[in-house]
């Protein structure tokens, strides 16, 4: 099993370096993705956090989203400088709650954190760790978009690369899942987000767009950025422009540094 595991270790190692063309090549045209998915199927591991909490993954998907200080620390960081006690944060693409449960003990009993997640390969593990505490988290098992609606999403590569399916794209491993926009939970009565962080695969001008009352009171937005998406990172940007932010880009801070993605900081352009 330790031979397996190393194995799959290196496959991750290997997918943060190949480029995102070459690793779509691999995952989706030569079938490597469903092959990983079938082999781990099943695989489940644990790993205490430094605020004690219990986070439960699959060893062979999941190692690089497990830890605070090799996976976007700075990302963390953000969490640490903008939330505080009582804070409501919004996790949207929680993938298996590591920043869920680092904002759970920021925010503490009097705050919430809503973790949106749509894959199912995440979401088993997401349970899990949710079985054990974590009380002020909640887990919204569907996507977030521009518009409540029904839409495709691709499984694609494995664990940390679904994504809703845009236009004129083709699904290699498709599932229909509920896609719901921020303002209309926000008027439904779901509480008000002070942080959103958001990490959809390209996805994140849709979230954006589908936020753009909520934007008006100007919750601080941690957005990644996906640089083989540019039009999208365009768009994402504009919005949030137009919407009075002011925008930081962050130097990645993960030991697998690369150029397909980063971080944006956005906060009310006149505040400090």
């Amino acid at each position: 099993m330790n031979t397996i595991k190393h194995a799959f270790h290196l496959v991750n190692v290997l997918g943060n370096i190949v480029p995102h063309a070459g690793r779509r090549f691999l995952l989706d045209r030569l079938g490597l993705g469903k092959f990983l998915q079938r082999a781990s199927k099943g695989s489940i591991d644990q790993v205490k956090l430094p605020n004690g909490y219990d986070l439960f993954f699959n060893p062979m998907l999941h190692w690089n989203a497990t830890n605070p200080k090799n996976h976007e620390p700075e990302v963390t960081a953000l969490l640490h400088r903008y939330l505080e006690p009582g804070a409501v944060f919004y996790d949207i693409g929680a993938n298996i709650g590591l920043h869920s449960l680092i904002a759970s003990k920021i925010v503490g009993p009097t705050g919430r954190v809503l973790a949106f997640e749509p894959g199912e390969i995440n979401l088993r593990y997401f349970r899990r760790t949710l079985e054990n505490g974590a009380p002020n988290v909640s887990l919204h098992e569907f996507a977030i978009g521009a518009a409540d609606e029904a839409r495709v999403f691709d499984l694609r590569g494995g664990a940390m690369s679904g994504k809703l399916v845009g236009s004129g794209e083709k699904a290699v491993d498709p599932v229909s899942v509920q896609v719901r926009c921020i303002d209309s939970l926000v008027a439904e009565g779901y509480p008000r987000p002070d942080v959103i962080k958001i990490d959809i695969e390209g996805g994140e001008a849709d979230a954006l767009q589908g936020a753009a009352k909520t934007l008006q009171t100007h919750p601080v937005v941690i957005c990644e950025m996906h640089d083989f998406a540019p039009e999208e990172v365009r768009r994402a940007m504009r919005v949030l422009i137009e919407a009075g932010y002011r925008l930081t880009r962050l130097p990645d801070r993960s030991p697998s540094d690369h150029a397909r993605s980063h971080h944006i900081v956005a906060v009310r352009g006149d505040s400090a």
